[in-house]
């Protein structure tokens, strides 16, 4: 299994994680190629060879630009690029983050968030580059040190906010973090939506043969080195494993009828899996159980989602492994149209199996006026 270490010695940005991947071995025209895809006017990146201290790395010496965008034109901009679907999710997957965190921490729907100082061109160059990165490596798992934080207040948009910024707080909920007494922003919004991203397991990586080393230089003077270290290896550990929470309640006093938009719901707000089965309750009664996996930063917003949405008065959570294959997401042009097929591939990376969108295949149904079933087997032998 190839996994990713992030080392951040003094933070984490979205450009200091650019310039780590290349300082590491992805090379720079492929991150350009896809950038130059955009359709609008991309400032000049270079790549430069810098030292803070006594450590060599990479810079990322990027032009200034004036160019704003909004969370659903960068969205939009993702969704029109010739690339491959994973890397479009992981970029999209980094915004959305961005977008939860500053409508929580500004009071507003997701709707109504305005990224201020993230709206610039340089935080779509960032995740796009970062998700770009991790498919050139070919990156299984991603594990991180503590996060580092100064002390004081930054300038910002909004105004004079402390430091660590409120959107960064709440989207490293849950990560180690350690404080520091530099009075300057050492891990910026976009950098820790890129450890909430990837960093799926808070535990410390496994032993690994490292194969590169990677240096991302910032541009702060400080006595400690503005850098991000990265250590690509190989490890023997399972693919993919990692920790969800389950959350179990028993209902035998709810509207039943509901029970399949409490679901949807409930899928909406991060649930991986969102499950209920009959049950005998105290009584003889019979009732239902209601149980989700949930991962780590969904947790508190899952349960208070239970709450709201059930009759229930009080839950039962446990930690639970859990393993998935490594997969990807490849859209085939079939006679019916478009179609997502989803690809598992074991540890040494060998093709497994393969399973069609079933949204797809119900659209198609409905389109054609056909039995889901013959849709899905048409389109299984033609795919």
């Amino acid at each position: 299994m190839k996994i990713l270490y992030l080392d951040p010695i003094l933070g984490i940005s979205g450009d200091m994680a650019m310039a780590a991947m290349v300082d590491a071995g992805v090379p720079f025209g492929e991150i350009e190629t896809l950038l130059n895809k955009l359709p609008l006017p991309i400032p000049a990146i270079v790549p430069v060879k810098a030292r803070q201290g006594v450590i060599e790395g990479t810079h990322m010496a990027i032009d200034d630009s004036d160019i704003h965008l909004s969370p659903g034109d960068m969205i939009k901009l993702i969704d029109g690029l010739s690339t491959e679907d994973y890397i479009k999710n992981d970029a999209k997957a980094m915004l959305d983050i961005l977008v939860d965190a500053e409508s929580k921490v500004h009071g507003v729907t997701k709707e109504e968030t305005h990224f201020h100082e993230l709206s610039h061109i340089d935080t779509l160059i960032d995740v796009l580059s970062m998700a770009k990165g991790i498919s050139h490596l070919g990156i299984d798992k991603v594990f991180s040190g503590p996060i580092p934080h100064g002390r004081g207040t930054i300038k910002t948009a909004h105004g004079i906010v402390p430091n660590p910024a409120p959107a960064t707080v709440e989207i490293l909920s849950g990560h180690k973090t350690v404080f520091l007494d530099i009075p300057v922003e050492l891990t910026t919004p976009t950098g820790a939506a890129i450890v909430r991203h990837y960093v799926k397991d808070h535990g410390m990586a496994p032993s690994m043969t490292v194969q590169r080393v990677g240096y991302g230089l910032g541009s702060y003077k400080t006595e400690k080195p503005d850098a991000l270290r990265i250590f690509v290896g190989e490890t023997t550990s399972p693919s993919s494993d990692e920790e969800v929470w389950v959350i179990e309640t028993d209902l035998d006093d709810m509207e039943m009828e509901y029970l399949g938009t409490v679901a949807e719901r409930l899928k909406a707000e991060g649930a991986i899996d969102v499950l209920y089965f009959p049950v005998y309750m105290k009584k003889g009664r019979v009732g239902v159980r209601l149980s989700l996996s949930v991962p780590d930063e969904r947790l508190q917003r899952l349960v208070s989602a239970v709450f709201l949405e059930t009759s229930t008065f009080g839950m039962r959570l446990r930690k639970e492994g859990r393993r998935v294959l490594r997969r990807d997401q490849k859209t085939v042009e079939t006679k019916y149209g478009p179609v997502r097929v989803k690809h598992g591939y074991n540890e040494e990376g060998e093709f497994l199996k393969s399973h069609i969108e079933f949204e797809d295949v119900k659209k198609i149904a409905e389109e054609k006026g056909i039995p889901y079933r013959v849709a899905l087997e048409n389109l299984k032998k033609e795919i």
